[in-house]
C-alpha cells in the first residue's frame, strides 16, 4: 500500500527518509511541510530562551536551540558532551542551573528552547537518541569533564529523565556523556584519518580513546548485569520506539515463543504528558480486562528488569492487515483489476465483518474504541482476526498513522457509533488506500470505490454517511470536479494551478521561496531544480505563465549567498543557472556557471541529478548558446567522466546510498546524455555509450504477472520517472530511433502499457501519476488518448485546494508541495506537455529535431584528455530544453 521511499540527497547521494523524517517536517504548518524550528512555540519558550547573552558572551539560535558561549569561543571540534536529562516539569529548572554553572564556569552550553519541542524530541515517533539531549554542556578536556560532572551532579541531585540512548550515566543521573563532534559526523583519530561517529544506542566510545578515570565507575556500572533474572531470550526486534521496543522473544521456563512489550521511563512521551511506562500500565489494565477473548493475544506477565517495564504477551501466528492487503490490492493495473477485483472485494469485505465480530467482543467488555489502524489488526490462519494493539481501543490516540491515514474516532462519537466510524474508515482504506484532508474528498473516493470494485449497491452512500463529520454542511470536490470531466478542462486546471504556486510564493523569506517535499532528513526546499525554486520557476515559464520579478531575483539571491554550493541539474547550481537562463537572465545564469566550473572537478556521481551527465548537458546547452569554447571543452571532461562510470558496469554505489539506477541517479542518465551528443556530433560512439549504459538499466527490467515493465533495484519494482521504469522509455524511444535492435524494440508498447496503472499513490512527477501521464505523451499518446485522459481523471483522486486554488500533495501525501519533482510544478508541467505540447518535460529528454552528420577528421572524441582547452571550430547546435 506504500511506496518505498528513494530520495534525493545533495550531499549524500541519495538518503533514504523514514516516516519519523517526515514527521519532523509536519509539526510546523498543518497545510504545508515546514521547517522544525518554526514550530509554534512561542507560548512555551522557556524564561532563559528569551533572555540575552550574558557579558562577554555569544548567543545564538539553531533549530529548537539556543547556544551560548563565551565570545570568541566554540565548543571543540569533538570531545566529551554532557547531556542533561530531565522531565518536562523540571526542564525550566535544570536550564537554569546549568546556564548559572556553564557561566561562571565559561562553559558553552546549549538547551531547547520551550518544553513544547523538549516533548517533540522525546516523543514516541521521534529519533531515539535524541530523547533526554534537552541541555548539553562542552567542557574542553577531561579536566573540565571531570570538574562539570562534579558540579553539576550536586546542583541536579534529584531530578530525574529519560535515559539517553547511546551515552553513558553518570553515577544515578540525570547527567549522561558521550565523546561526539560538532559539525561534522566524522571523528579523528590520532593518526588523522576519520571515521563515523557512533550512532549505536548502547555507549560505544572510539577504540582508540582512553576513557577519563571519572567515568571508570559508571562503565562499570553499564556493564554490570541488573539484578534478578529475565526469563526472556530476545531473538529479533519487530519495532524500535523511542519509548521502547517490541521483540519476538522466547520464554526460557517454557520454550514458548512471547512478544515483549518494553517501556522505558520517562521517554515516548506523549501529547498527553504520558510516558511509555503509563501507556504500558494502561495496557496491562485493559488486557487483564480483555482476558478470554480470542481477538486479543494471551497476556502472560508485567515485569520490570533494569528499571525498564515488560509486558509478555501470547505471540500469535498470522500477518498484519497493512502487509496483506498491500499483497493483494488489485488496481496495480487494468488487467490486474479486472481479473482481481472481484475475489479481493469478497475478501476485504469478510475482513471487515471479522474485525466487527472482534470490536462487537470489546464492546460487550465495556471496551469504546478510540481507534483502530491496519498494522494492529493481525489476520490468523482460518480467517480469524487478532488485535494487537488494543491500547488505543480505550482512548483516542494522537498518534496519526504511518502515511497519513487517520483511523482515529472524532470527538462525539462514543460506542457504536465509534465502531461504525472504525470499520468504514477500515472499508475505503482497504478498497482506496489514499488519505484524505476535507470530508468532500470522500464524494471522489467512494465514486472510485464503486466504479473499480463490484461492491454492493449504495455501498459509496453508506460510506460516505459513515464518515461524514457531524454538523459539517455537505459540500462538492471542487479540485476533484475540474479532472473527473469527460474531457478536463485544461485551460481552468492551468490557470488555477499557477495562482495557487504564485499564492504561496514567499520571496521574503531566505531559506525557501516555494514550499516542498523534504529531500533528506535535514533539508526542505532552497534554490534547487529537483525540489526548490528553480523547478518551480521553469516549469511556470514552460507553460507561459508569469514568473514575478522578485522570485526571480530570490533565486539568483539564493544561488549567490549559498556558503557551500553544490554542482548538478536537479540537485545543485547547474539547475539554477540553466533555469535563469530560461528566464531571460544570461549573464547571472554565466556568473553562476562559472562558480560551478571548481566544483565540477569533485563530482563523483555521474547520474542526471548532481552527476557529472546533467552537469555536461547544462554546460552543452550553454556552449551552443554562447559559442564558448571552453564551456564545451567542460562539457566533455563531465561526459567523459560519465562514459568511464558505465564503461564496464552501471555507476557504482556511492557511501551510505542505494545503488544508483534508472534516470536521474542511474545509468539512463548517462544514456541520455550521450544520446544528445551523438544528435549533436554524430559520433557514433556516442551512440555506443549511449547503448552500453542503456542496456545496464534495461538488465533490471521485470516483467510482473499483470504484464507491467518495472526497473526492480534489488528492494523494489519501481515504475516511476525517477529512477524506475518509465524514465527508460525516455532513452530507449530515441535509441531505437538511431539504432533498431530487436531485443529492445518491444520495450516501448510495454512501457506505455505501465504508465496506465489505476492505483498510484503518490501523485508527482518524479515517483507519481504525473510522471506517468507525461511519459504515454513522450510516447506519442495525444490529449483525447483514452490512456492519458484515464491518468489525468484520476488525478482528481490526490487534487485539494488552497485557499480557493488548486494544489496538490508532495511525497507521501501528508502536506501540499509546489516543487517540480512531488508538487504543483511537476503537475503543471506533464499537463502543459500532454495539453499544449510545452515540449520536453524535463530538459534534455526530447531529441534534436534531426542528429547531424558525423565530421570525418579532427573531431574530438567525448572523454578525449587531449580535448580540454584546445578550441573548437564552429558553434555547437542547440540542445533542446
Amino acid at each position: 500500500m506504500s511506496e518505498p521511499t528513494r530520495q534525493s540527497s545533495a550531499r549524500k547521494g541519495r538518503a533514504v527518509l523514514t516516516l519519523k523524517d517526515y514527521d519532523r517536517f509536519c509539526l510546523a504548518d498543518p497545510d504545508f511541510y515546514e521547517v522544525p524550528e518554526r514550530y509554534p512555540d512561542d507560548h512555551d519558550r522557556l524564561a532563559a530562551a528569551r533572555r540575552p547573552a550574558p557579558p562577554g558572551w555569544e548567543r545564538d539560535e539553531w533549530g529548537w536551540w539556543v547556544t551560548l558561549r563565551p565570545r570568541g569561543a566554540a565548543p571543540p571540534r569533538q570531545g566529551w558532551r554532557i547531556h542533561v536529562s530531565v522531565a518536562l516539569p523540571d526542564l525550566a529548572l535544570a536550564v537554569e542551573i546549568v546556564w548559572g554553572h556553564c557561566v561562571a564556569a565559561g562553559l558553552p552550553f546549549d538547551f531547547v528552547r520551550s518544553r513544547a519541542t523538549a516533548r517533540e524530541l522525546g516523543d514516541d515517533r521521534a529519533e531515539r537518541p535524541a530523547g533526554g539531549r534537552l541541555v548539553t554542556v562542552y567542557p574542553a578536556d577531561d579536566s573540565a569533564l571531570e570538574r562539570a560532572l562534579g558540579d553539576l551532579g550536586v546542583l541536579l541531585d534529584g531530578l530525574a529523565g529519560a535515559y539517553v540512548l547511546g551515552a553513558l550515566r553518570h553515577r544515578s543521573g540525570p547527567l549522561y556523556v558521550h565523546y561526539g563532534t560538532h559539525g561534522t559526523d566524522l571523528l579523528e583519530r590520532p593518526d588523522g584519518t576519520r571515521e563515523p561517529a557512533s550512532r549505536r544506542a548502547v555507549f560505544t566510545p572510539p577504540d582508540w580513546l582512553s576513557l577519563p578515570g571519572v567515568l571508570r565507575e559508571d562503565l562499570a556500572a553499564l556493564h554490570a548485569p541488573p539484578a534478578g533474572e529475565f526469563p526472556y531470550r530476545v531473538e529479533r526486534a519487530l519495532g524500535l520506539r523511542a519509548g521502547g521496543g517490541t521483540y519476538l522473544a522466547t520464554d526460557r521456563r517454557t520454550g514458548g515463543r512471547v512478544v515483549l512489550r518494553e517501556a522505558r521511563p520517562h521517554a515516548g512521551i506523549d501529547r498527553r504528558g504520558e510516558d511509555a511506562v503509563t501507556r504500558l500500565g494502561r495496557l496491562w489494565a485493559l488486557r487483564r480486562r480483555l482476558a478470554g477473548l480470542e481477538c486479543v493475544p494471551r497476556l502472560i506477565e508485567h515485569r520490570t528488569w533494569g528499571e525498564h517495564h515488560f509486558l509478555a504477551e501470547e505471540f500469535l501466528e498470522g500477518t498484519c492487515l497493512e502487509e496483506a492487503a498491500s499483497a493483494a490490492f488489485p488496481l496495480t493495473s487494468g488487467p490486474r483489476a479486472a481479473a482481481e477485483a472481484g475475489p479481493y472485494t469478497a475478501w476485504a469485505l469478510g475482513v471487515v465483518e471479522q474485525v466487527a465480530a472482534a470490536l462487537e467482543a470489546l464492546a460487550d467488555r465495556g471496551l469504546c474504541p478510540g481507534g483502530l489502524r491496519p498494522r494492529d489488526i493481525l489476520l490468523r490462519p482460518g480467517g480469524r482476526v487478532a488485535l494487537t494493539r488494543t491500547a488505543s481501543l480505550a482512548a483516542p490516540s494522537d498518534e496519526p498513522a504511518a502515511g497519513g491515514f487517520d483511523f482515529r474516532v472524532p470527538d462525539g462519537r462514543t460506542g457504536a457509533a465509534a465502531a461504525r466510524y472504525l470499520l468504514d474508515r477500515l472499508r475505503l482504506w482497504l478498497f482506496l488506500p489514499l488519505p484524505y484532508r476535507g470530508p468532500e474528498k470522500l464524494h471522489t473516493l467512494t465514486a472510485a470505490v464503486e466504479r473499480h470494485y463490484p461492491v454492493p449497491p449504495g455501498f459509496g452512500a453508506r460510506l460516505l454517511s459513515g464518515l461524514w463529520p457531524a454538523g459539517h454542511p455537505a459540500g462538492e470536490d471542487r479540485a476533484g470536479a475540474l479532472f473527473a470531466a469527460r474531457r478536463p478542462d485544461w485551460p481552468a486546471i492551468r490557470d488555477s494551478l499557477v495562482r495557487g504556486i504564485h499564492a504561496v510564493a514567499t520571496p521574503d523569506r531566505p531559506d525557501r521561496l516555494f514550499p516542498a517535499t523534504p529531500t533528506d532528513p535535514s533539508s526542505l526546499g532552497g534554490h534547487s531544480f529537483g525540489y526548490g525554486a528553480a523547478g518551480v520557476l521553469y516549469a511556470l515559464h514552460r507553460v507561459g505563465a508569469a514568473v514575478p520579478d522578485d522570485c526571480t531575483d530570490w533565486l539568483l539571491r539564493a544561488a549567490e549567498r549559498d556558503p557551500r554550493p553544490l554542482p548538478g541539474l536537479y540537485d545543485g547550481l547547474h539547475g539554477v543557472a540553466l533555469t535563469l537562463e530560461q528566464l531571460g537572465r544570461r549573464q547571472e545564469a554565466l556568473a553562476v556557471l562559472d562558480r560551478c566550473r571548481p566544483l565540477e572537478e569533485r563530482v563523483a556521481s555521474a547520474g542526471l541529478a548532481g552527476g557529472s551527465a546533467g552537469i555536461a548537458l547544462t554546460l552543452l546547452r550553454f556552449a551552443a548558446l554562447t559559442g564558448d569554447g571552453a564551456l564545451y571543452d567542460r562539457a566533455l571532461r563531465a561526459a567523459g567522466h560519465a562514459a568511464r562510470a558505465v564503461e564496464d558496469g552501471p555507476p557504482p554505489a556511492t557511501a551510505d546510498a542505494p545503488p544508483p539506477y534508472g534516470l536521474l541517479h542511474g545509468a539512463t542518465g548517462v544514456a541520455v546524455l550521450h544520446l544528445r551528443l551523438y544528435e549533436e556530433t554524430g559520433d557514433l560512439t556516442c551512440l555506443d555509450v549511449a547503448g552500453r549504459a542503456l542496456r545496464h538499466d534495461t538488465a533490471r527490467l521485470t516483467a510482473l504477472p499483470d504484464g507491467t515493465l518495472t526497473l526492480f533495484d534489488g528492494t523494489a519494482h519501481l515504475p516511476y520517472l525517477h529512477g524506475g521504469s518509465a524514465g527508460l522509455a525516455y532513452a530507449v524511444r530515441d535509441f531505437l530511433t538511431h539504432r533498431p535492435e530487436p531485443d529492445l524494440a518491444p520495450l516501448p508498447e510495454a512501457l506505455r502499457r505501465t504508465c496506465d496503472p489505476v492505483h498510484v499513490h503518490n501523485c508527482g512527477l518524479l515517483r507519481g501519476r504525473a510522471g506517468s501521464i507525461a511519459t504515454l505523451a513522450a510516447l506519442g499518446e495525444g490529449p483525447d488518448s483514452p490512456a492519458v485522459l484515464r491518468q489525468v481523471r484520476r488525478l482528481a483522486w490526490h487534487a485539494r485546494t488552497h485557499r480557493g486554488n488548486l494544489a496538490f500533495p508532495g511525497f507521501r501525501l501528508l502536506r501540499l508541495s509546489s516543487d517540480l519533482a512531488t508538487g504543483a510544478a511537476g503537475i503543471l508541467l506533464a499537463l502543459g506537455r500532454v495539453f499544449d505540447g510545452t515540449g520536453p518535460v524535463l530538459p534534455f529528454l526530447d531529441p534534436r529535431p534531426s542528429p547531424r552528420p558525423h565530421r570525418e577528421g579532427g573531431e574530438r572524441r567525448v572523454g578525449d584528455p587531449g580535448a580540454a582547452g584546445a578550441g573548437r571550430g564552429g558553434d555547437p547546435g542547440p540542445l533542446a530544453v
